[in-house]
């Protein structure tokens, strides 16, 4: 298998060595986190670089090698579908795993999985790649001895940010520079009903924009025109919203937490982009954005259109109650995730985390867990017993009986098995 020679041969180039000062390889560029470090590698176009992270120590329980082995698999069914996974190998106290993904875009991926002990526990550093970039390319192998060498010298970085200075691995404690940038997601506030505001109006846009499109944590944003599925959102108190209607991971300009959680009551939380303000008269919807153009929309039939758009009613799931055990199925030997939904507002979920990043970018969010739920302004609300509350962007796929077959949780499909 191709991914098991790429091991080999990561083993076999390099030997771990020497003491290296804390800074990205000659031409990356670094980007420094609350907790964590992105280093990305040179090259004109943004889906041909290498990404590396850095995060702070992990605590394993029991043996090493198997919580390693779990904890990468977790990892990379987070990011994508997972296609090809190599077995752990170690050398010299340092461990491997590649991965082969897809992800939502049907673009093929690498992720290199490394992790060697350190002063406080395990560092686990990561390199996403393109699937199609050489072994040999001197990028990969720059990435390479770069991790080699922090393994060496046992590096780590630290939870807790403080000053920057110069690091030294074992003796410093870490990544020192504070920053509003964090690559850690926090689970938004659900809208109390006393300030839920209810949706007069909600619209679907399938076609072709110009704007933005975003790749995962670390990687670059490009503009262009891009296939789009927008939402149009028109709220009882004159607040609109336009927003995509999916999203390949909690960055971009998607609700992936539906709408529960979007305040539009709050005059300081609507006063930028995505929002605006919205009058209608028989004819048309006059939509005032507090950034960019206005949007006129004429009404036609219940459709608006404008210039080169036509947004047809769309419905977000609205208080349903499943019965059903629902699963996300993975490739044979990666284990699957799966939620029990009840009639009686109760859930049992067991990886439902790996929709809202994982626990590498949500390590709140239980990776096992039961509660309640409620499903509200196209989001799927879980209440964990312990107190955590989670709201997933949901749409449910029926029958033309109406039963449900699929449950889409943040993009990601989970099917009924009964």
């Amino acid at each position: 298998m191709r991914l098991s020679c790429v091991l080999l041969c990561l083993f076999s180039c390099f030997t771990i060595h020497g003491s290296a000062q804390v800074a990205p390889p000659a031409g990356w560029t670094l980007q420094n986190m609350n907790n964590g470090v992105v280093m990305t590698s040179p090259g004109i176009n943004p889906a041909s670089r290498v990404v590396m992270t850095l995060m702070p120590p992990a605590s394993p329980t029991g043996d090493v090698k198997t919580w390693f082995s779990n904890k990468t698999a977790s990892m990379a069914q987070s990011t994508g579908r997972v296609l090809e996974m190599t077995e752990v190998i170690e050398k010299q106290g340092l461990l491997a795993r590649v991965a082969q993904i897809e992800d939502q875009k049907r673009t093929k991926l690498r992720i290199v999985f490394y992790g060697y002990p350190s002063p406080h526990g395990f560092s686990v550093p990561i390199l996403l790649l393109p699937d199609s970039m050489s072994d040999q390319d001197p990028r990969l192998q720059v990435a390479h001895q770069y991790i080699y060498q922090l393994a060496g010298q046992q590096f780590e970085l630290s939870s807790q940010p403080a000053s920057m200075q110069p690091m030294q691995p074992a003796e410093s404690s870490g990544l020192h520079q504070k920053t509003d940038i964090d690559l850690t997601y926090h689970a938004k506030a659900i809208i109390p009903k006393e300030r839920d505001v209810p949706l007069k109006g909600v619209y679907v846009f399938i076609g072709f924009a110009f704007g933005p499109s975003y790749g995962g944590v670390g990687t670059t944003m490009t503009w262009g025109q891009r296939a789009t599925q927008q939402l149009l959102l028109l709220f009882a108190n004159g607040v609109a919203a336009k927003t995509d209607l999916k999203g390949d991971n909690l960055a971009g300009h998607h609700q992936a937490e539906g709408f529960a959680t979007m305040d539009a009551g709050n005059p300081a939380a609507v006063s930028g982009a995505p929002y605006g303000h919205w009058t209608e008269d028989e004819n048309a919807v006059h939509i005032q954005w507090n950034v960019g153009a206005p949007t006129e929309l004429v009404k036609n039939g219940n459709n608006l259109e404008g210039k080169g758009e036509r947004w047809t009613p769309f419905h977000l799931v609205e208080g349903q109650r499943l019965e059903g055990t629902f699963v996300r199925k993975m490739e044979a030997g990666l284990r699957s995730q799966s939620i029990v939904l009840h009639q009686d507002g109760t859930f049992v979920g067991d990886g439902v985390n790996v929709t809202m990043g994982g626990e590498l970018v949500n390590p709140s969010f239980p990776a096992k867990g039961s509660g309640t739920y409620d499903v509200h302004k196209g989001s799927m609300i879980l209440y964990f017993a312990n107190g955590f509350t989670q709201a997933i962007a949901c749409i449910l796929d029926a029958d033309p009986n109406g039963n449900v077959r699929t449950v889409l949780l943040n993009g990601f499909p989970f099917e009924r098995v009964r």
